[in-house]
């Protein structure tokens, strides 16, 4: 469904729930990494890009707020729409009650960013209710404290970040030590494909906020803030670590190091290098951080024996779906 079927829904939808029309509006794109999968919350450079596809939420004030009461007892989608509400509200904003329709055409559980599509979408609806305004750079930090701290999900800033700030079609690389981001040109030959597993995912199960406390405890034990900004001189240490700490470690350096060469492959336009770090991205993610699953390794393997010039799962894994690189 086309995103102005989704916009058109949203206010459709709010209309039959509250017999009225939405006075204000706000969407967001969903997003596909290209390449830099569970580094962000390790200080790492991610390569996001934003999609066509979009979360559109129809906003206008309401008579009365149950945010308080909802988000304890609510295990839904919801809480990430409470927590937004919530989190803007903590740092001073006069959010008044609201009532929010929301329509999408961003997939749920594939790795897209569905939900920081549905918070910056709810963010900024709220925003253009209220007449406050936050920057781009804000409304990411809001919108991650929200899934932090209301969905229980301690995701890293890439989701939010690009999701604020990248145009459709553009690729960004996002320090997220820094919190700085600059845009990169994908070549006119390439072509990016996003394949959808079937297998759904939910970041709240634990294996995302289990593999994140392996990455910490890798970081504390080797006595660095950032695992990703590990020198390459000390990677010889991550052999110290126990086994499966280890292997997390050994993504994080060396797919950190990937980004910057794949970063540095577009920009000199060489889809074949750029192909084989996909690749070589997601047996890192299959082999040392256990988060692809068997319908993802066969999209990988399909797409190369078709002649990809690369592949890899997507996203925080268990699931969702595959990014491809062809040749236009």
């Amino acid at each position: 469904m086309a995103a102005s079927d989704a916009a058109s829904r949203a206010e459709l939808l709010f209309r039959r729930a509250f017999a009225a029309d939405a006075t204000h509006r706000g969407s967001a794109s969903g997003r596909v990494n290209l390449i830099g999968d569970h580094i962000d919350y390790a200080g790492g450079t991610v390569l996001p890009m934003a999609l066509p596809m979009r979360t559109h939420v129809a906003a206008a004030r309401a008579p009365r707020d149950d945010a308080a009461s909802e988000i304890e007892g609510d295990d839904g989608w919801r809480r990430y729409v409470l927590g937004v509400l919530a989190e803007l509200r903590e740092v001073g904003l006069s959010i008044p009650p609201l009532a929010l329709a929301v329509a999408s055409d961003v997939p749920v559980g594939a790795g897209l960013s569905s939900s920081a599509a549905l918070e910056v979408a709810v963010a900024r609806a709220a925003l253009a209710v209220s007449g406050e305004r936050l920057a781009p750079r804000e409304i990411a930090l809001v919108c991650q404290r929200a899934e932090h701290r209301h969905a229980g999900v301690p995701c890293g800033i890439m989701d939010q970040w690009c999701v604020g700030h990248a145009a459709a079609g553009e690729a960004i690389a996002l320090d997220c030590a820094a919190l700085e981001s600059r845009p990169v040109a994908l070549p006119r030959a390439l072509r990016v494909e996003i394949v959808d597993s079937g297998v759904r995912h939910a970041l709240r199960d634990g294996g995302y906020a289990a593999r994140r406390a392996d990455v910490e405890s890798a970081a504390t034990t080797l006595g660095i803030a950032h695992l990703a900004r590990l020198p390459r001189g000390r990677w010889h240490e991550i052999d110290t670590l126990p086994a499966h700490i280890a292997r997390r470690a050994r993504h994080v350096v060396r797919e950190q190091a990937r980004v910057e060469a794949a970063i540095d492959a577009l920009e000199r336009e060489d889809l074949a290098l750029f192909g084989a770090l996909l690749v070589e991205s997601h047996a890192s993610l299959r082999d040392d951080f256990d988060v692809s699953v068997p319908e993802l390794d066969r999209i990988v393997d399909d797409a190369l024996a078709l002649g990809a010039l690369g592949a890899r799962m997507t996203g925080g894994g268990f699931g969702g779906c595959a990014v491809v690189a062809w040749r236009a």
